[in-house]
């Protein structure tokens, strides 16, 4: 299975009952953002257009009401939304919060976690510093 990954993929090798919710999740962030860069790490990997916007990664902790496997999906916003879907936000420095949704299968992948995306993706590109 290693052989048939994309660089982008290796960090969700070891669960692979998340690789179909992440590469689901990826192709609707890159129809929506065809410009965006994948940068993966070995434990995650981010979506960029100049700055990151979004980083998916395998969900191995417990978030609240998150199921016990998801694909954790982070971006950072200039305030906090206190949407249901947003399991925690953290402020990481003055006006830039880190929202963490659980996305738990392509169902998941809708209108409302599409638009907080647009909006990480905005602010990301407003920031004089950018991204993440």
């Amino acid at each position: 299975m290693t052989e048939n990954a994309a660089p982008d993929e290796l960090c969700f090798l070891p669960y692979p009952e998340l690789l179909d919710t992440y590469r689901a999740l990826r192709a609707a962030l890159l129809s929506h953002w065809p410009d965006t860069e994948l940068r993966p790490r070995r434990t995650q990997t981010g979506f960029a257009e100049k700055y990151l916007y979004a980083v998916a990664s395998p969900g191995t902790r417990r978030l609240p009401g998150a199921p016990r496997r998801y694909v954790l999906l982070s971006l950072v916003l200039p305030a906090p939304d206190r949407r249901m879907r947003v399991a925690m936000a953290v402020e990481a420095a003055p006006g830039r919060w880190t929202h963490h949704l659980a996305v738990a299968g392509a169902q998941d992948i809708d209108d409302e976690l599409l638009a907080l995306t647009a909006l990480s993706h905005a602010f990301a590109l407003s920031r004089a510093g950018g991204g993440f």
